[in-house]
């Protein structure tokens, strides 16, 4: 096998991802792990239950890669067939392993509880393959060579339990693939994310359309990932290129010079996370005031492990009589200008600063629809506040029709966004 260039494919394996039951981390994590070694997923698939189906995509992946991992189908149900059909798939009959069945019956009995009859099935293995003791349950992993059309191969396969998973592929395969690579990493992968919130994909696309000409030795991928889009810039460089990193910083600013001022931040760390990240790094304390949002803004916030340092608390006033008893917004002011303006977004920033006492409030009051809009302010109309040490301003957005949920996520996004750029133009 080359020490320069290893076909890695993973293989997914199970009906719940197919029909939606199950999200595939398994495979996303792998790539970011291959990732730290310089090696990328040459390919990727997913199969269901299927016997044929799974030996037919083995053998495929097999005649063209160097190492397949798969995922799944290791449990000791009747659909659970991988060990079967990576034996088909090679050329040979299942074998019992006693050492792994000696180690499911001892997990059994520390739980108090008795082994079931099927569980045997998972002692079942490909007679050329080597097992992988699996320490966080019953299944084991197991590598097993073969080979397609004069292709040596390797398939390893692991559980698809995450957790599980993730032992086996951090403590077998990593340290095996670096192995391989006999300590030396040819070729390495460097990466500057950048992240927009306000343009779309296609709009993006076109103000680095000179960006990509220009530098063509450059992997730019897009993604969608709601509200935000995602750009990654991907340098494969040798080990040896001290003046990779710099070059990638360089690449990434020209890339949001293009971009313009839709782009909030280069690295990977979320919105919230930034904000966080910028409001310990000034000292000050954020809270929240939401009507349309429900409440939010401030789980985002604290969604991240000890947020309480920054964040204080949050107020969600949704009907009229919560924005004037728990945030002191006057009637007169509602029944002038209604709850979806910017008076009232000013007014319940500031009624949430007195009442949290948080250097810095940002407030949301909108129409997040289906019903409730006008043609003064239709679904979408949102209104924010922003109060910092006796300031308040107020901005206004009107966000697609896109349905309640992303029209109530954007909000969220934006209002985060504000934060952050209220946090940073503090005085210091």
């Amino acid at each position: 096998m080359s020490k320069t260039s290893i076909r890695i494919a993973a293989l997914s394996i199970g009906d719940e991802l197919l029909d939606g039951r199950v999200k595939d981390g398994n495979m996303n994590g792998l790539g970011q792990a291959l990732a730290e070694l310089g090696l990328e997923l040459a390919e990727a698939a997913v199969v269901p239950d299927d016997r044929a189906v799974i030996v037919a995509a083995i053998r495929t992946l097999a005649a063209r890669n160097d190492l397949i991992v798969t995922s799944g189908g290791l449990g000791p149900t009747s659909d659970d067939v991988t060990s079967e059909c990576v034996a088909v798939a090679s050329g040979v009959d299942l074998r019992f392993d006693e050492d792994a069945y000696r180690r499911m019956k001892s997990m059994f009995e520390g739980r108090g509880i008795p082994m079931p009859e099927n569980n045997r099935r998972q002692a079942m293995l490909p007679a050329s393959s080597r097992t992988l003791e699996n320490q966080l349950g019953t299944a084991p992993g197991f590598v097993t060579p073969l080979k397609v059309d004069g292709h040596e191969a390797e398939v390893w396969s692991f559980p698809g339990v995450p957790r599980e998973y993730q032992h086996l592929r951090d403590d077998e395969l990593l340290p095996s693939l670096r192995k391989r690579l006999d300590g030396q990493l040819p070729r390495r992968l460097v990466r500057r994310t950048i992240r927009s919130l306000g343009l779309s994909e296609s709009a993006i696309g076109e103000r680095l359309a000179a960006f990509e000409a220009a530098h063509s030795d450059v992997r730019v991928q897009y993604r969608a990932a709601f509200p935000e889009i995602v750009v990654r810039l991907v340098l494969n460089v040798d080990v040896s290129d001290g003046s990779a990193d710099a070059r990638a910083d360089e690449l990434a600013a020209e890339a949001k010079a293009a971009i313009g001022t839709s782009v909030w931040s280069i690295g990977d760390a979320s919105l919230e996370q930034q904000v966080l990240e910028v409001a310990r790094h000034r000292k000050v304390t954020v809270g929240t005031a939401e009507s349309c949002t429900g409440g939010l803004i401030a789980k985002l916030l604290t969604d991240t492990a000890g947020s309480s340092d920054v964040v204080v608390g949050g107020v969600v006033s949704y009907a009229n009589s919560a924005k004037e008893g728990l945030l002191g917004v006057p009637a007169a002011l509602l029944a002038e200008h209604g709850a979806v303006s910017a008076p009232v977004a000013e007014a319940m920033a500031l009624g949430a600063q007195r009442a949290l006492g948080a250097d810095v409030v940002v407030s949301v009051t909108g129409v997040a629809g289906p019903t409730g809009g006008t043609d003064n302010k239709p679904v979408g109309t949102v209104f924010f506040g922003i109060a910092t040490k006796g300031v308040v301003v107020s901005h206004h957005k009107k966000f697609p029709d896109f349905g309640r949920d992303r029209v109530r996520e954007m909000t969220a996004a934006q209002a985060l966004r504000f934060l952050m750029t209220a946090i940073e133009e503090l005085p210091q």
